[in-house]
């Protein structure tokens, strides 16, 4: 199959192909990127002070960090309190 460009130029059936992927694949890989950046700002603005010198944690950050320590300790403790709790016991 053999279709005219607007060039003059012709080409075959794999090169069309070839060249709609390339256009769906790019769109899709241009999308991609901008949600990327998007999110990237979005997190650092939402985590990150940057009225100094350098990037410190926001107070909203700051809290995160500490509530997310606080649940990893009670999510280990409860594991090792399991973990402990079955070491005695018979496994019949």
């Amino acid at each position: 199959m053999v279709m005219p460009m607007l060039m003059g130029a012709t080409m075959d059936a794999s090169a069309i192909l070839t060249q709609i992927i390339s256009i769906l694949v790019g769109g899709i890989r241009g999308i991609a990127t901008g949600i990327g950046e998007g999110l990237s700002s979005l997190a650092t603005s939402i985590f990150l002070d940057t009225t100094g010198e350098a990037a410190t944690l926001s107070v909203f950050g700051m809290f995160v960090a500490i509530f997310a320590g606080i649940s990893l300790a009670i999510g280990l403790s409860r594991l090792v309190v399991r973990w402990i709790s079955t070491l005695g016991g018979s496994r019949v």
